[in-house]
């Protein structure tokens, strides 16, 4: 049976649209974070593969923001709250009630988004209602929530169309025989399950023309403002900076952060060059027969004291493995090769004969891997036929290199610029951090002008009695929970000790600290 999950993934384009009326342009801008890892990865070996498929992009998102969180002046609140009632009032802005119930369903949501710590931060999540009242308000008063005919039939039209995109991915996702009357039957439970969760065409407006109210507030704040270049490359230069302190003469760290775990970086590590490569594939037993030698040379050599009949007989083992692995793809490679001598260009080689799926994304196959001498995310035969004395310049392609996957012949693409390179998508995103910045200033100074005329009640002690319940509860839970998981864990130890298994201690300088 297909679950409720997926259910809610098919409708995906409401629970988005719902998301924005929640989060909706909070304001509140970060500084661009830089990830400082406290230890530095131990590579102990390379991977055992080449890459097969694209390498993690590095990331140029601006750090998310927070909502804002100023508490609102208000007026005195009535002595006599009532703090027995199961759904107390903690707030009225004018003729409308701030509920308990209203406040806990928007610090859960708050806290899934990740704006909170904790699941029932009642105080920021009333803090942040009142501010929404007090937005909503100005948006009014500036006539911002005025819209012409032609707009409104834009945003109606928009509307119905995700509505009826909603619709059909429900009826397409359980339709089993394609009839008119079960897509009939199927689109009138769409329509009542999507109704059961609060969404309509209706609120689908609403929502549509809500975005652009706050587009709106958010173009009035930012004033025409537009950063300049010296802006952009002050806040360039500072964060870039410690990306450099951070990454500069280690490229395992670099790789291991940026591409294993995808951090953003604006500094890249020198002597990286751009390396396209045909992956040719190889009998399972041929490659493991000549892993096996390649493991049996390395330790013969390797010793101690070595024999040098063991290590010669070693290497005899491991040229008669290499020579049947290369045999296995020899016909390929001799075509390959006469090709390249008559220039033949090497993409269209690799899309006739590489078996490395990674090649066949658009992006790799115009920029090629990311390949550095010290590179850690690759194959070490790959990574050493990248840098072999064949590949000397840009164009050149390298001797056929037999990796952990197979066969491969490298292709010398381009030089990559190193040091702190600022791409289209960092100016853009220093560009946006700027803006954002100036529209929270903005927005923080105007909350004390737009609330001037409103008439906004708290009831502090209604909120501070329903946030010790909640704390209190949320810790018996706890502890509820750690009770339960005590005696599974004695248990198992004790199961451990029986079988006299040793208990595995971890290594902490095999792991990162998490950030």
């Amino acid at each position: 049976m297909k679950s409720k999950n997926k259910i809610l993934a098919i409708c995906a384009v409401l629970i988005v649209i719902a998301a924005v009326l929640l989060i909706v342009k909070p304001w509140a801008a970060a500084k661009p974070a830089v990830t400082q890892p406290t230890v530095e990865p131990v590579v102990t070996e390379s991977p055992t593969e080449a890459p097969t498929e694209e390498p993690t992009q590095e990331p140029t998102e601006v750090p998310t923001v927070a909502p804002a969180t100023a508490v609102p002046e208000t007026t005195d609140a009535p002595a006599a709250a009532d703090l027995t009632a199961d759904n107390p009032v903690l707030a009225q802005v004018g003729d409308n009630q701030i509920l308990l119930s209203d406040v806990q369903e928007i610090a859960g949501l708050l806290y899934n988004y990740g704006y909170t710590e904790k699941e029932n931060d009642y105080q920021y999540a009333l803090n942040y209602m009142l501010n929404q009242e007090i937005i909503k308000h100005h948006i009014a008063q500036a006539g911002l929530d005025q819209f012409t005919d032609e707009e409104k039939t834009a945003f109606a039209n928009e509307a119905a169309a995700q509505w009826e995109e909603a619709l059909n991915n429900y009826v397409e996702y359980y339709l089993t025989e394609d009839t008119q009357e079960q897509r009939d039957t199927l689109r009138a439970q769409a329509i009542a399950y999507y109704a059961a969760q609060g969404y309509s065409q209706d609120t689908l407006l609403e929502n549509l023309m809500l975005e652009e109210e706050y587009n709106r507030l958010e173009e009035q704040l930012a004033n025409g403002y537009t950063p300049t270049e010296d802006e952009i490359n002050a806040v360039f230069n500072e964060y870039g900076e410690q990306y450099r302190q951070q990454y500069e003469g280690n490229v395992p760290m670099y790789e291991f952060y940026t591409q294993r775990y995808g951090y953003e970086s604006w500094y890249v590590p020198e002597g990286y060059r751009a390396i396209l490569h045909i992956l040719l594939k190889v009998d399972d037993d041929l490659l493991t027969a000549y892993t096996d030698a390649e493991n049996a040379y390395d330790e013969a050599e390797g010793a101690e004291t070595p024999d040098e009949e063991a290590v010669a007989a070693a290497k005899t083992a491991l040229d008669a493995a290499r020579e049947a692995v290369l045999a296995y793809v020899q016909p390929q490679l001799d075509d390959i090769y006469a090709r390249l001598e008559k220039g033949e260009d090497f993409k269209n080689l690799i899309v006739e004969y590489g078996k490395d799926p990674g090649m066949e994304d658009v992006t790799n196959l115009e920029k090629g891997y990311p390949v550095h001498k010290e590179s850690i995310m690759y194959d070490s035969a790959f990574t050493q036929g990248a840098f072999q004395e064949r590949m000397a310049k840009v164009g050149d392609y390298s001797d056929p290199v037999i990796g952990q996957n197979g066969v491969h012949v490298l292709y010398y693409l381009a030089d990559m610029e190193g040091g702190l390179v600022m791409t289209d998508e960092i100016h853009q995103e220093i560009s946006d951090y700027l803006v954002s910045n100036k529209v929270n200033e903005a927005y923080n100074a105007g909350l004390e002008t737009w609330k001037a005329d409103m008439n906004i009640v708290t009831y502090q002690d209604a909120l501070d009695a329903a946030q010790t319940q909640a704390d209190a509860e949320a810790a018996e839970e706890e502890a509820a929970a750690q009770a339960t998981a005590q005696p599974e864990a004695d248990s198992a130890q004790n199961d451990a000790a029986a079988t006299d298994a040793p208990a595995a201690e971890a290594d902490a300088t095999q792991a990162p600290a998490a950030n």
